[in-house]
C-alpha cells in the first residue's frame, strides 16, 4: 500500500471516529418510556419502536381494594410519529422553527392486565388515546416566540377499567393523561466504542505530527 493511500484510510477512520464523538446517539439504543399520571408508577412501561412492550407498566393501589396491576405481557401498541418542528435557539441565537425530521410523538392502542388482548375476570384494561391533534408543520417557518413549542401537539388520554366479574361490563377506576418520552440507553454500542477510540487517538497523533515541524524535528 502506498503513502498515499494509507493517509487516505487513516484520514477516513479518523473522520469516522470523530463523527461518532460529536453524534454518539446516533448508534445509541432508544426505546420509549409509557407512564400513566394520577396512579402510582411502580415501574414505567418499556415500548420499542415497534411497539413491543418489552418490558409492562406496574401500577400499585388501584382499585378497591388497593392492588398491584401489571399491564403489557405480550402485548403491543400502536407507536405514532409525525415530521416535527421545534422552536429554539437558531442563528444568532434567535428563536426559529427547527426541523427534527420523522419524530415519535405518542402512542395508542389497549393493554390488559392478562396474558393476551382478553381481560381476566375482575382484571383491568388501559385504554390510550391521542385525541385533538394539532399539526401545524407545513405553516410553521421562520422565526417563532415561544421556546420549546412544537408543531404537533395533542391530548393523551389514559382510560383504565376493571372488569366486573365474567361479564361484560367495565368500572372505570381513573380516567387521565399519560406520559410517553424517549429513553436513550446509556451504553454505547461496542462499534461506536471502537470509533471513539480511534478518533480519540487519531486526534492525538495528528496533533504530534503538527507539532514537530515547530521544534525542528522532521517527520
Amino acid at each position: 500500500m502506498n503513502k498515499f493511500s494509507s493517509a487516505g484510510m487513516f484520514k477516513s477512520v479518523l473522520a469516522a471516529g470523530a463523527l461518532s464523538l460529536l453524534a454518539p446517539g446516533a448508534a445509541w439504543a432508544t426505546d420509549h418510556l409509557l407512564s400513566v399520571n394520577g396512579a402510582t408508577v411502580t415501574q414505567p412501561a418499556v415500548i420499542n419502536h415497534s411497539g413491543a412492550v418489552t418490558t409492562p407498566l406496574i401500577l400499585s393501589n388501584l382499585g378497591t381494594p388497593p392492588a398491584t396491576v401489571t399491564f403489557g405481557q405480550s402485548q403491543t401498541l400502536t407507536v405514532v410519529s409525525a415530521r416535527v418542528k421545534l422552536c429554539k435557539p437558531g442563528t444568532n441565537n434567535q428563536l426559529e422553527w427547527l426541523d427534527q425530521g420523522n419524530t415519535v410523538v405518542g402512542v395508542t392502542g389497549v393493554l390488559t392486565s392478562g396474558t393476551s388482548s382478553e381481560v381476566p375476570r375482575n382484571g383491568y384494561r388501559l385504554t390510550l388515546t391521542m385525541t385533538n391533534i394539532s399539526d401545524t408543520y407545513g405553516s410553521a417557518n421562520g422565526t417563532c416566540t415561544v421556546s420549546g413549542q412544537k408543531t404537533y401537539t395533542y391530548t393523551a388520554g389514559a382510560l383504565i377499567e376493571q372488569r366486573n366479574g365474567d361479564s361484560a361490563n367495565f368500572t372505570t377506576i381513573l380516567n387521565s393523561t399519560y406520559n410517553f418520552w424517549n429513553a436513550t440507553n446509556g451504553v454505547p454500542e461496542p462499534g461506536t466504542v471502537a470509533l471513539m477510540l480511534m478518533g480519540l487517538l487519531g486526534m492525538g497523533w495528528m496533533g504530534m505530527k503538527r507539532m514537530r515541524p515547530a521544534r525542528g524535528i522532521s517527520v
